[in-house]
């Protein structure tokens, strides 16, 4: 099953296929006709896709208003209430779909980012989560970052269903409610943002747009009241990374994390990995993550594992612990909190 099936018109492929690799990026599993396979009889593998798909994207230009294969599909979104239009050229959209605002793409490039697109990713994550309001990213004036809206929800914290890496200390899950949203860094903090709030930045690899690492629990919580904002707890940062998945990650571990096989030994400037299904990068991977919670007596949970570390222990029911005097090259932070 597809998060998002595409309907087009085949001679829009070029135009298609960025918006197709953005989707993926962030996230979202695609299907669109380059998915079948030599030897599939194609009809029947567009009628399988479109009927398991949770939303379905038409994209309008003139050729696809021309074509009855996007009006079956578009007619089939529109009734099971899933359909999300878009405009890739100026036209006049068939008479039936008419009342339904489409996102307008007629300006885009295909580059990013991209304010159009942007709200085309709202309305698909609108229908992804049966209706609930999704917001806009917001920056933090303060440290310059960007925030993203976590709604609130239930999930199952600890270790996952088939998860034979799992520690003790996941064990057993647990359902969970996060009774109310919060905002949450969609990066950890960066070099940039530590140096513009605190002054200095204390991190052995150096680079602006690099995760702040070698930072203490005490200065992580500095930082972030100076911004207005708090650490996250266990409970919030779990299900921040789930993002509502329940496997042991959100993602295929190389498109989503650097971990040791990977980072060349060092950190990579955040937000270059793929981004779970609430638009957060590098939940797992790159620095682990400070969080509020302890883990027992003087020690401190972190989330999410680092460069440095093995596979095995990059999964978002993975737990470590630290003195909140700790400094390490591996470990880092995001905030959460409320704009006010």
């Amino acid at each position: 099953m597809s998060d998002i099936f595409i309907s087009y018109a085949r001679v829009d492929r070029p135009r298609v296929k960025p918006l197709v690799d953005e989707l993926e990026r962030r996230g979202r599993s695609v299907w669109w006709d380059r998915t079948i396979r030599p030897g599939k009889t194609w009809d029947q593998v567009i009628k399988a896709a479109l009927t398991d798909a949770r939303c379905v994207i038409v994209l309008w230009s003139w050729n696809s208003i021309q074509s009855r294969w996007v009006r079956t599909e578009a007619d089939d979104a529109k009734r099971r209430g899933i359909l999300v239009p878009a405009l890739l050229d100026d036209v006049v959209i068939p008479l039936a779909f008419r009342r339904m605002q489409a996102a307008n793409l007629t300006k885009w490039s295909g580059v990013f980012p991209n304010a159009e697109f942007d709200e085309l990713i709202l309305a698909v994550t609108e229908v992804l989560s049966d209706g609930v309001p999704v917001r806009l990213p917001r920056t933090n004036a303060k440290d310059g970052l960007n925030y993203v809206f976590i709604p609130a929800g239930e999930f199952m914290m600890g270790c996952s269903p088939d998860d034979n890496k799992c520690d003790s200390d996941e064990k057993p899950a647990r359902q969970v409610t996060i009774t109310t949203g919060f905002w949450m860094g969609q990066t950890p903090v960066t070099q940039e943002a530590y140096e513009r709030v605190m002054g200095k930045n204390p991190s052995r690899f150096k680079g602006a747009q690099l995760p702040v690492e070698t930072v203490s629990w005490e200065e992580a919580q500095s930082f972030c009241q100076a911004v207005g904002m708090r650490l996250p707890t266990e409970a919030e940062w779990e299900y921040a990374a789930r993002a509502g998945t329940t496997g042991s990650r959100y993602g295929d571990l190389n498109a989503i994390a650097w971990y040791f096989s990977n980072s060349g030994r060092k950190t990579h400037p955040a937000g270059l990995k793929q981004a779970n299904a609430f638009g957060l990068y590098d939940m797992l991977g790159n620095v682990w993550e400070w969080t509020s919670d302890k883990y027992f007596a003087n020690r401190t949970v972190a989330r999410g594992g680092s460069w440095g570390i093995s596979a095995g222990f990059v999964r978002v029911s993975g737990r470590g612990w630290y003195e909140p005097t700790d400094r390490g090259n591996n470990l880092g932070f995001r905030c959460v909190g409320e704009f006010r």
